[in-house]
């Protein structure tokens, strides 16, 4: 493997001597995150801790096509290391970064695709913590697979293919279709029409039987006022959320949980709040037999009781506007939901985080 990076280096390296144009770009991302659950006995959370540090350098070639095509190629490394793990100094190289990307002019945007494995920021949508949890994000930090995406100064779209697990004599093959989108209604920004859709399959190995359909839907509308009132953010979105689950092998009928979702946003001086409500049912059927091997969500989106519930995320946040590559983030978020026998208490714990992350990429290719 490592013989084989090293002649793809050198070929770029040798291709940046004609007429390409040599790039280089490196993001660094810093995470605390400081779980404490204990007061709801850890049936949603366990309390705990993340620390660690990412970078991630990688080099290529850039090349245009005239005015029809911009293309890239890129290799590179994930550096990481959680704090005082105390692993020798070769384990931070933790996965490799190849991918080529084209950036298309169509019509009045652009069309932008991407194989091979990248990193998560190609994604230009943000996902209800349902589909993907902070921690999550953060710890998977590339798609293996293929992306597209579409944008126009009044639309966005996009498409992509994650392969989570290839299969092997215990390892399960999976992978996850994923679109989002929205669109401005009226012909203004202010109000704007989205959606966010996932289709996680979990099969089987050479060793175990099985195969797990999780999909979810969230089509959504938000109003954004931001502009009206003269504040850096205020939003409100609502819409609900709707999953199709199935044990395919263990479980004869499928299942349909769903809720519904508002998330508002307020935010000045570069000091804000979050609040993110959800009621509606379990929306993780079969968290207790595959956790987090199938749910890659937010865990307080499930509980252990039967009907109905409700949960409660309200966060205070401080997010500088330092730069468009520079994105810096402290923030605590308390956490609420339904009182039960398991649960006595409406509050359930807290999180407290501090982010740092620096995207030359970003910087680059506004140049």
């Amino acid at each position: 493997m490592k013989r084989l990076l090293l002649i793809f280096a050198f070929s770029l390296i040798c291709l940046c001597a004609s007429a390409q144009q040599f790039a280089y770009d490196t993001k660094f991302d810093y995470i605390f995150m400081n779980g404490e659950f204990d007061r709801s006995h850890n049936i949603f959370e366990k309390s705990g801790t993340l620390h660690a540090v990412r970078l991630t350098p990688s080099i290529g070639i850039d090349w245009n096509q005239g005015t029809r095509a911009s293309h890239s190629v890129r290799l590179g490394i994930n550096l990481f290391k959680n704090m005082g793990e105390g692993l020798p100094v070769g384990d931070i190289f933790h996965e490799a970064v190849i991918y080529y990307r084209a950036d298309v002019p169509v019509s009045s945007g652009t069309f932008s695709a991407i194989a091979g494995v990248f990193p998560r920021t190609f994604s230009e949508s943000v996902y209800s913590d349902a589909f993907f949890s902070d921690d999550v994000l953060y710890l998977d930090n590339n798609f293996e697979g293929m992306f597209f995406k579409y944008k126009t100064p009044h639309f966005y779209a996009e498409l992509g293919l994650d392969w989570c697990g290839m299969k092997g004599l215990t390892r399960r093959e999976a992978f996850r279709i994923m679109s989002s989108g929205k669109v401005d209604l009226f012909g203004t920004d202010l109000f704007k029409f989205g959606w966010a859709a996932s289709m996680f399959h979990y099969a089987g190995s050479q060793t175990v039987r099985g195969v797990v359909d999780n999909t979810l839907v969230n089509p959504y509308l938000t109003a954004d006022f931001s502009s009206a009132v003269g504040m850096q953010t205020l939003s409100l979105k609502v819409g609900p959320l709707i999953g199709y689950q199935w044990d395919r092998v263990y479980d004869e009928d499928t299942h349909m949980p769903w809720g519904l979702e508002a998330v508002f946003i307020a935010k000045k001086w570069d000091f804000g709040i979050e609040n993110i409500f959800y009621r509606g049912d379990d929306l993780y059927y079969y968290y207790d037999k595959y956790g987090g091997d199938v749910y890659y969500g937010d865990p307080f989106y499930s509980w252990p009781w039967e009907g109905k519930s409700w949960m409660n995320k309200f966060a205070f946040f401080y997010q500088p506007s330092i730069s468009d590559y520079v994105s810096l983030r402290v923030a605590i978020e308390l956490f609420f939901g339904q009182k039960d026998d398991n649960c006595p208490v409406l509050y359930r714990g807290t999180n407290q985080i501090a982010s740092l992350i620096i995207d030359l990429e970003h910087l680059l290719r506004k140049q």
